[in-house]
């Protein structure tokens, strides 16, 4: 794309989380956060500039390696810096960057939106054909896609990639406050349970022992 919309120069890319819980019927749940990571090098389309990584490459992964990166020290919520100047932003910062220029944050969000659901619509009978070879029910698979955005000077979202599984390390406070929320909304909506071992064997001990006495009720009625 040799028109990105840029923020102080630098070219960006949006990273957007979300759950999808069923395929058929496509049940998706957005995450509220994100985040926004920036090039190292101001932009230009120059073809001198063709391989020079840091400035059209918007990968964490290749510019925590340039001295220029400018990291976050804080979560953006009062905790730490959280300046303008960081390489990487979360959602709330963008969408404060944008009311500041006069820019709809919502109406962006919702083009992103599109796209996104578009995207999931597309791979719906190959993922539905599978999962239902491989499961008896429709409802006990959930993943987690990491959306890979890129806006152009008008703003239109281009989609540039989906991640299976997305990182959820941990680099800086802003990566940790949002993928612990994150997680955690995850299980939440999931309805994974809290499995606690020390329970577990507990009960486990219990039962062989109540086997061995011949203590087992037979709850059976007939």
């Amino acid at each position: 794309m040799s028109n990105p919309y840029l923020i102080n120069g630098f070219k960006f890319d949006l990273r957007i989380y979300c759950l999808v819980t069923c395929f058929d019927p496509l049940k998706v749940y957005m995450f509220k956060e994100g985040l926004v990571r920036f090039a190292t090098q101001k932009y230009t389309n120059n073809v001198k500039s063709v391989d020079k990584q840091y400035i059209h490459l918007t990968n964490y992964s290749v510019n925590k390696k340039n001295e220029e990166y400018i990291k976050s020290t804080g979560d953006n919520t009062g905790n730490g810096d959280s300046s303008e100047l960081a390489s990487k932003w979360n959602l709330a910062q963008l969408k404060k960057y944008f009311d500041k220029n006069g820019i709809d944050f919502k109406s962006v969000m919702s083009r992103i939106q599109d796209v996104m659901i578009k995207t999931l619509i597309s791979v719906e009978p190959h993922i539905v054909n599978t999962t239902s070879r491989c499961t008896k029910h429709k409802n006990v698979c959930f993943e987690l896609f990491g959306f890979d955005i890129l806006l152009d000077s008008k703003l239109k979202p281009w989609l540039l990639e989906v991640n299976i599984s997305p990182s959820l390390s941990s680099s800086s406070p802003l990566d940790k406050k949002i993928k612990t929320v994150l997680i955690c909304d995850t299980l939440n909506l999931v309805g994974v349970f809290p499995y606690d071992r020390k329970q577990y064997e507990k009960d486990t001990e219990l039962l062989l022992k109540k086997r061995l006495l011949g203590l087992e009720k037979n709850t059976s009625t007939g």
